[in-house]
This record gives C-alpha cells, structure tokens and sequence, in this order.
C-alpha cells in the first residue's frame, strides 16, 4: 500500500513540476511580448531614448531576439546614432538563420543609412554664397509728405520748403552674402530627443543707389555669427549675434549691434510657430544724429501653415517694439500685425503680404508741441521663376510691388510710396 502510494505521489509531484515549469515559461514569454511592445510604443510617441532602454534590456536577457535587435537598430536610427544602429542591423545579417526576406530589408535599411549619414553629418563645414542685382522705382526716395501745405497746433498753417516734399528717382540695387555653417558630427541627447548643434557665420554686403538722388544711397555691411539646434522634428532654435555698419548719402551713418534670438515649433502636421526677440543698440556717427541713439527692443510670434493640401502656404503674425532715445521726440512704442500668402503656379512662385504698423512717440515735436502718432499700412505683391535650363540656369528672376501709406496725426510726416523692385539673383 505504502509503495502504491508512494509511486502515485511521485506522478503528482512531476505533474506539478511540469506544469509550474509551463506556466513560468508562458509567462516569461507573455514578458518578453510585453517588453518588446513597450520598446515600439516608446520609439513610435517619440521616445526614442527610452525605446533604446527597453529593448537593450530585453536583449540582455535574450541575446538571440533578432526581431528586437532590428527593431533596436531602428531606434537608434531615429536617434542619428547611425554607427549603432548600423552595427545592430549588420549583426542581425550575419546571423545565419536569418531569412532571406529579411536579409533584404536589412540590406535596404544600411543603405538608407548610409545616405542619410553623408547628408546630416558628411560635411561639418559648409559654405554658401548668394548674389543679387537689381532695379528699383522709387515714387517717394526722402519719404516726403504730397503738399507743401502743413497744418500746425500752434494756429494758421506751415509752408514746407519744396525741396523736402515727395521726390520720385530709379536706381540699382546690389546684394551679396557668403556664409559658412559648421555642424558638430553626430547628435547630442537634448530634451529626451536626438538634436544637432550648427553655428553659422555670415557676410554680408547692400547697396541701393539712386540715379538722381544720391543723398539717400543707403549701403549696409553686415556680420552675423551664432549657435543653432534642431532638436528632433518638432523644434529648432538659434542666437543671432549682428553688426550692421550703415552708410547714409555716402557718409557712415552709424553701427547697430544686434542679438535676436529664436525659436521654432511644430504644430499638427503642417503649422509652425516661430517667436523671436530682438535688442539691438543704436550708436550713430553723425552729430546731427546724436539725439537719436539708443535701444531698440521687440518681440513677436509668427505662426505658418500649409494649406489646400500642401498647395500653398498662409502666415500670420504680431510683433510688440519700442525704442529708447536720447531724446524722447525720437522714444516711441508700438505693434505690427501682417498676413500673408504664398503659392506656386505654373512654375511661377507667388506672394502677397499686407502690414500694419502702429508707433506712439513718447516726447513732443518742436513747432507742432504734440507727441507724434503714426500708423502705417504696407502692401506687398511678388513673383518669381527660378531657370531650370539655358544660360540663366539655377538663376532666379523676382519682381516685388510694394504701396506704403503712412498716415501721422502731423501732416509733416504723412507720405505716401510706391516701390517696384526686379532683380536676378542665385544662391551657389
């Protein structure tokens, strides 16, 4: 009996082993599922780092995972790492038990790595050059008022001299930037996202040249230098540093010194939001321009978006200013508002853009003994068609059409303008 009993205890004692060893194994797989799934959810809502984790982990428990290890490669490959995850898909090829379907796949993925490798980070240094030249109409060059008639606070009316009313004149325009970007090879971890690091260096030359009027040239000699990031897809961001050395009517009016920083985000599938500040310092040369020196601070948010199915563009936005004088006649503070388009037909790029600007001086003018309140309007209407073929190939043709309607509470400052700009420009 006792040995009846013993036999029949030893079958129950397997039976449950058996069954126990079957559970945990369908659990561990239910576990390794699990893991794997969380890996591809983390790299699939833009956690890339944290996908990295996961799959590592599970890999260290299950080295022969082929399908977690490809999936690894992935993730790396989201985060430009392109020497890991190529080294993970290459280690999946070699397996010998590894399909020849997938072999394929793995084949196809290397080299897409391999082209995107070269284009991020084959060039840590890279130069840029673009050149303009063009004709401008000018229906206001000196920004006069149309009467020579000019009411005043004080009783009875003000008679301008001729010579500062609206002048019309033709002249040329030129412009020409070389710019050098470094970018720093491979990506840094910033924000739990795959970021790169560029600082760009710019020169800068501009020339308007009036035909008759030449007391109103204006030429600009800029350099501009400063970090930028591009963290993941979503967001990109830089910090301008900037010198403006500025010749009015042949003389060196002044220098402006500059910082604008900025940032950029990604809003849905097709809109971008942009905020940007700007201070910049004011130093003038000229000894009639003294009163005039000073800072000159905004802020502002501009948000774009694709629309009719990507078939063009539509941008808003609104900017806050002010700027502190020597004098408080030349202190003001302010907001612009814009909206614009932008298509393409035809081949034929085009854009509309309107403006409106609003500034409040702070002091009173001499004569009138009121402060200055203006609001100006602009217009803009463009085109452009860049050449696929012939002798003009990669040049692009643009001509803008602008109306400025500025409108002041002292007639002294009320003018209206008109601007036709065409020139031939191309980047190199």
């Amino acid at each position: 009996m006792s040995q009846t009993l013993g036999r029949s205890g030893l079958k129950c004692l397997t039976a449950c082993v058996l069954l126990a060893l079957s559970a945990a194994s369908q659990a561990q797989s239910a576990g390794v599922d699990d893991q794997y799934r969380l890996g591809l959810y983390q790299r699939e809502t833009g956690q890339p780092y944290a996908s990295i984790d996961t799959l590592e982990s599970l890999l260290a428990a299950n080295p022969t995972l082929n399908r977690a290890r490809l999936e690894l490669a992935v993730a790396y490959h989201r985060t430009l790492n392109y020497a890991r995850a190529r080294a993970e898909a290459e280690r999946v090829l070699n397996d010998p038990t590894t399909p020849e379907t997938v072999r394929l796949s793995i084949t196809s993925f290397l080299k897409q790595i391999e082209l995107e490798e070269r284009a991020n980070f084959g060039k840590p240094h890279t130069f840029d050059a673009n050149v303009s030249l063009g004709l401008l109409y000018d229906s206001n060059v000196n920004a006069g008022p149309n009467s020579t008639l000019l009411g005043s606070f004080n009783g009875g009316d003000l008679v301008l001299d001729g010579a500062y009313t609206n002048k019309s004149d033709w002249g040329g325009i030129a412009q020409a930037e070389l710019r050098h970007t470094w970018q720093r090879p491979g990506a840094v971890r910033m924000l739990d996202q795959p970021s790169r690091v560029l600082w760009t260096t710019s020169l800068g030359l501009y020339q308007k040249s009036y035909k008759q009027y030449d007391q109103y040239n204006l030429g600009v000699v800029t350099l501009a230098t400063g970090p930028g990031l591009i963290v993941g897809n979503n967001w990109r961001g830089n910090l301008n540093f900037q010198l403006d050395d500025i010749y009015f009517g042949g003389e060196r009016l002044g220098l402006y010194t500059s910082i604008s920083p900025s940032g950029t985000w990604k809003v849905g599938r097709s809109g971008e939001l942009t905020v940007d500040t700007q201070w910049v310092n004011r130093d003038f040369r000229r000894t009639v321009d003294a009163g005039r020196e000073g800072q000159y601070r905004s802020v502002g948010a501009t948000y774009g978006r694709l629309m009719g199915n990507q078939t063009w563009s539509l941008q808003g936005g609104v900017r806050l200013f002010e700027e502190s004088a020597r004098e408080d006649r030349f202190s003001y503070t302010g907001e612009e508002w814009f909206v614009g388009a932008r298509t393409q037909l035809s081949g034929i790029d085009l854009f509309a853009r309107a403006a409106w600007r609003n500034a409040r001086y702070i002091g009173v003018e001499p004569v009138f003994a009121v402060s200055r309140r203006e609001t100006e309007r602009r217009v803009e209407l463009g085109a452009s068609y860049t050449f696929e073929t012939g002798v003009l190939e990669k040049w692009q043709l643009a001509a803008t059409l602008a109306n400025i309607h500025n409108k002041a509470n002292l007639t002294l400052y009320g003018y209206d303008r008109d601007t036709f700009t065409i020139n031939l420009n191309r980047s190199f």
